[in-house]
């Protein structure tokens, strides 16, 4: 969520937060790929999140929206990480 001032009809009763897709949602609903660097810095609850992208499933919930959206099958994710 990115901060903007106003709403859908130009009031501006003060700040308000405005929903933004990011990298991974955008890449899903392309059907791009995607790389996901030092991966095994990623938290434990991130990598939760991608289990549903990468199994069977081949989705993603955004709570948030309160929805899932399927991976097309020219979706790609490529993972990497440095050494610890």
């Amino acid at each position: 969520d990115l901060p903007y001032s106003g709403d859908s009809e130009g009031s501006t009763s003060g700040p308000s937060f405005k929903w933004c897709d990011g990298v991974l949602l955008k890449a899903i609903k392309r059907g791009d790929w995607v790389l996901l660097d030092e991966l095994n810095l990623a938290s434990q609850s991130v990598l939760e999140g991608l289990n549903s992208c990468l199994d069977h499933r081949a989705s993603v919930y955004i709570p948030e929206l309160g929805r899932s959206f399927d991976c097309p099958p020219t979706f790609r994710v490529f993972a990497a990480q440095n050494p610890l």
